[in-house]
C-alpha cells in the first residue's frame, strides 16, 4: 500500500524508487498499480487544463492511448498481486520453501 501511494504521489520517480528498493510481490506490483493511476491522473490534468490549451491539438487518440495504458497498468498490477496472493495462501499447506517469483 505504501508503494502504491509512493508511486502514485510522486510520479515516475516514486515509482523507479519503489519498485527497486522493495523485494516483495506486493511491492512491486503497488508500484506498478501506483504509476498506472499517476499515468492516468497526469493525463487528465493536462488534457482539461487551460495552461495546454493545444498541447496535442488534434490528437485525441494519442489521449485515449496514454489514458488505456495508465488503466491496463493500473490492472496489471492489481490482478498479478491478487494471484500472488492467492497462489500464497494456497502455500501455506505445504512444507515451507522458497519461491523465486521472476518479474
Amino acid at each position: 500500500m505504501l508503494t502504491f501511494f509512493m508511486a502514485l504521489l510522486f510520479n515516475w520517480i516514486g515509482f523507479f524508487l519503489s519498485f527497486c528498493l522493495t523485494s516483495s510481490a506486493a511491492g512491486r506490483y503497488g508500484a506498478i498499480s501506483g504509476f498506472g493511476l499517476s499515468l492516468v491522473k497526469w493525463i487528465l490534468i493536462v488534457r482539461f487544463s487551460s495552461y495546454f490549451p493545444s498541447y496535442f491539438d488534434g490528437q485525441y487518440w494519442l489521449w485515449w492511448v496514454f489514458l488505456v495504458l495508465g488503466f491496463l497498468l493500473f490492472l496489471r498490477g492489481l490482478i498479478n498481486y491478487a494471484r500472488v496472493r492467492k497462489m500464497a495462501n494456497s502455500f501455506t499447506t505445504l512444507p515451507r520453501t522458497r519461491v523465486l517469483f521472476i518479474y
